[in-house]
Formats: C-alpha cells, structure tokens, sequence
C-alpha cells in the first residue's frame, strides 16, 4: 500500500547536517513544506535532523512534540516508498507521542490523523485506522480520502 504525505508546516532550510544550535532552529532542521519529493536518503536525513530535536535536553515537550510529529511524516514517507514495517510502526508511535505533547493547528491536525490512519491500516490496525479517519471527518468532514477510506474498510462515514 503507498500513500501520498499532503503538505507540511513550514518551508526550512538545506539539509546539511545541523550543528549544536539553540532548539528551535535545530527544530527548523527537521520541518519541510512537502516530503513527497524527498529521495530516502533526503528523508535519512530529515529523520536525523528530527531525532536531535527530540533528544536535545533543552528542547520544551511542545518543541519535542512538534519534533515528533515531522519524524512521524516522515517515517510515513519513507515507509511508502521502502514498504518496511518498521517505519509504519515509528510513524505511528512517533506521531501518537507527539500529540501527546503538543496541541497542533487544526490543519496539521487533521495531516497528522490522516498519516496516521493511512499507516494503521498499512500495518492492519483497522480499528485504530477508523478511529483516526473519523478524527478527521470531525475535523474536516468533506474530506474525501477519509470518507473513502472508511468505505473501503466497510465502516459508515459516521
């Protein structure tokens, strides 16, 4: 199963490696406009860049969260090119915990529940999978690939 990341939270910069740096533009690091361009070796990266947000001590839990929820993506990303189990599993630990830790906008809400749906259901977790798509409707209720997705598992929109 592939799935397509929709657009992110906010353009950063290049992705060379970051050096020790003040959280928040380490943060920066890790954030990107769009991954569905990014090759695996860009999304390695990225993930590093995130990573070191999420272990710097002096990160906030909402910085860490917001750290967590990117990595989420793009593990999401990387695991609808590579198909490895491992990297729905880590998008979906990665973005369950991140918002635990941080109140996004509604509309990174709303991406991060969809990704997180998407990946449920790529790793056969249908009951968490509608949950999440019905997270979403109750955010965007004319969001067409929820609805589809909840027809395709058999589930009323709501």
């Amino acid at each position: 199963m592939r799935i397509a990341v929709a657009g992110g939270l906010v353009v950063l910069a290049g992705l060379s490696p970051v050096p020790a740096q003040p959280s928040a533009v380490q943060l920066t690091a890790c954030v990107v406009m769009h991954t569905a361009a990014l090759r695996l070796n860009q999304l390695d990266e990225l993930i590093a860049n995130c990573t070191r947000s999420i272990n710097d001590r002096t990160a906030t839990p909402p910085m860490r969260g917001e750290a967590l929820g990117q990595r989420g993506l793009l593990y999401a990303r990387r695991w609808s090119i590579a198909q490895s189990q491992q990297d729905a599993s880590n998008g979906i630990a990665d973005i369950s915990e991140g918002l635990r830790l941080y109140t996004p906008t509604d509309a990174r809400l709303h991406q991060l529940l969809l990704i997180r749906a998407q990946l449920h259901v790529g790793t056969g977790q249908t009951a968490k999978a509608v949950a999440d798509y019905r997270a979403v409707l109750a955010i965007a209720p004319n969001d067409l690939a929820a609805r589809l997705a909840l027809r395709r598992l058999g589930e009323p929109e709501m």
